[in-house]
């Protein structure tokens, strides 16, 4: 289904990142100017403290990566970062349309609308500190995942021998001839 936005003469995108970081808490934030409720779910404002790489827009799903930067974090939240399990954690990226003379969200389908879902892949601090002037800046770096990237990447099946049968199921002895049959030379269509 279309979006249609002509009746409108301007329109302003904003992202909504939802961040579930297991035994710690769900952090929500957003590069709009003011605090806004999503869902129920109030997304604090980082306004340009925050930046997302640039995605794709593909008709079907594709592997990809974003990454989030978090600027201006406090040096005590610096130990509590590296207190969580921030790598695994759930990220859904959310982006919204308003009416930017009335800060309104556009009354349009599926807005706002899902632009990514994945997980955080990997992080980095980055710490800045400028000579001289005893002042330095810290920067939280999130590389995420997408959900099709991380099931390209999954290994499946399962290994046919004889221990990890019996480690599934016990008492099986249907793979107790493999390890003989993997050294045996089988000429299949040839004359018996």
């Amino acid at each position: 289904m279309a979006l249609n936005l002509s009746s409108y003469s301007a329109v302003q995108n904003n992202t909504f990142v939802r961040i579930d970081v297991p035994g710690y808490q769900v952090l929500r934030f957003s590069d709009y100017h003011k605090e806004y409720s999503i869902n129920s779910e109030s997304y604090d404002n980082l306004g340009n403290l925050l930046s997302i790489t640039n995605t794709s827009s593909e008709l079907r799903a594709s592997p990809e990566q974003v990454t989030l930067a978090i600027s201006g974090i406090s040096t005590p939240s610096v130990s509590t970062i590296l207190g969580t399990k921030l790598k695994g954690s759930d990220v859904q990226i959310y982006r919204a349309l308003f009416d930017p003379t009335t800060g309104a969200l556009l009354s349009v389908s599926s807005n706002p609308t899902i632009k990514f879902r994945g997980v955080v892949s990997n992080f980095s601090i980055e710490d800045e500190l400028l000579e001289g002037a005893q002042e330095g800046t810290v920067q939280l770096v999130l590389e995420c995942s997408s959900v099709v990237e991380l099931l390209t990447n999954k290994v499946v099946g399962r290994r046919t021998n004889p221990i990890d049968q019996k480690a599934l199921f016990p008492g099986d002895t249907s793979f107790d001839r493999v390890p003989a049959l993997a050294k045996s030379n089988f000429n299949f269509g040839a004359p018996q």
